[in-house]
């Protein structure tokens, strides 16, 4: 439901270090690069290359922030997760996730970006959809039309017949 630039690819970093303190940490499930703590002149928090703004979701171990690629000025979706709140069993499903995200690349599933771990904490850099969720929508607008609703349709199965493809079960529609 919203547009993205084809060429960019699943970008992995871990580090020991965390965005606030800078101190070193283990080792981690993912590939080592470079520190994560952006220096700023601005009071806004960094991740990566990300300046965080607004909440834009929350859950019980997550939440979704807003944030805006520093040099392009590309907005994105990143999604904090706090591994410290998971056990085992949630991790490893967390991390299967992941890796599945990394094989998808349809114009109707939010593309996953980059991955950044500390840790923590794991950072999912995704594509911004703007428009949120079909039930965000529904409650703010209302009923929607049926020329509307047939291509929001249209749009879902496209997906999902794309994750059946691959043998991929999507369980959380939005």
């Amino acid at each position: 439901m919203s547009t993205r630039n084809q060429g960019l690819g699943v970008i992995e970093h871990s580090s020991g270090q965390t965005p606030k303190d800078g101190k070193a940490g283990g080792r981690s499930s993912m590939s080592r690069s470079r520190n994560l703590a952006t220096a700023t002149t601005d009071d806004q928090p960094h991740i990566g290359t990300y300046r965080l703004l607004k909440t834009i979701g929350k859950g019980n171990f997550a939440k979704v922030k807003l944030a805006k690629h520093v040099l392009t000025g590309k907005e994105v979706a990143v999604k904090i997760i706090d591994k410290t709140q998971l056990n085992s069993s949630s991790l490893q499903k967390l991390f299967r996730e992941v890796r599945i995200m990394k094989l998808l690349n349809h114009p109707n599933i939010v593309k996953l970006f980059e991955v950044i771990e500390t840790e923590k904490t794991l950072y999912l850099v995704m594509e911004y959809a703007s428009g949120g969720e079909v039930f965000d929508y529904l409650v703010a607008h209302g009923r929607m039309k049926e020329k509307e609703a047939r291509a929001k349709f249209r749009q879902i199965v496209s997906a999902v017949q794309y994750c059946h493809q691959k043998c991929i079960v999507h369980r959380d529609l939005k």
